[in-house]
């Protein structure tokens, strides 16, 4: 009978563990912070109008980021209840710059994590009547992965739309609750 040493760890427990942090850490970095001015809250029952989107990268892309972030922003406020709807009502309104954007590539995630990430980063500002009262800043990367990553450069702008939505709700008192915000 043939007994393993067991201080020698194998090939196939050594690539299992691989494997499982890749996946675990597939995903990549997320940060969101909303900055209200001192001695400002937002009254009970405000509603945020979406304002101006810019692209200010300084590139030109295959894509309209500045559409596709304008349409995930506003379904999620519209998901959330938290969108103006008509002109009635306390507003909030949110103007937002995209200060970074790269599409990435879900193969090159694949072969070598780090490489071929998809990022985005925008800058908004919140707006009370005409008086700057705060600001949203939300980033977010996809920088490992394979096939289950392919679209990142889309759905990316749903997820930057989400973390800053969620940064709102929590500082507008008696907002609704989540109705499935995601992390």
């Amino acid at each position: 009978m043939r007994h393993r040493n067991s201080g020698t760890i194998r090939y196939e427990t050594v690539l299992f563990c691989l494997v499982v942090s890749v996946i675990l850490a597939a995903c990549g970095a997320v940060h969101h912070e909303i900055k209200l001015n001192d001695n400002y809250a937002p009254p009970a029952g405000t509603k945020i109008e979406v304002g101006t989107i810019e692209n200010a990268t300084g590139h030109v892309f295959d894509i309209k980021v500045d559409d596709m972030f304008r349409e995930a922003l506003t379904e999620r406020l519209n998901a959330e209840d938290l969108l103006l709807v008509g002109t009635e009502g306390r507003k909030l309104v949110i103007s937002s710059k995209i200060v970074e954007y790269e599409k990435g590539d879900a193969f090159k995630r694949w072969l070598l994590p780090g490489w071929g990430a998809t990022v985005l980063s925008v800058q908004s500002d919140i707006i009370d009547g005409d008086r700057l009262v705060g600001a949203v800043e939300a980033r977010r990367t996809v920088s490992a992965g394979g096939g289950y990553t392919v679209g990142a450069w889309k759905t990316i702008f749903d997820s930057v739309a989400a973390d800053i939505v969620s940064d709102l709700r929590a500082k507008i008192p008696g907002a609704p609750q989540s109705a499935g915000l995601r992390e």
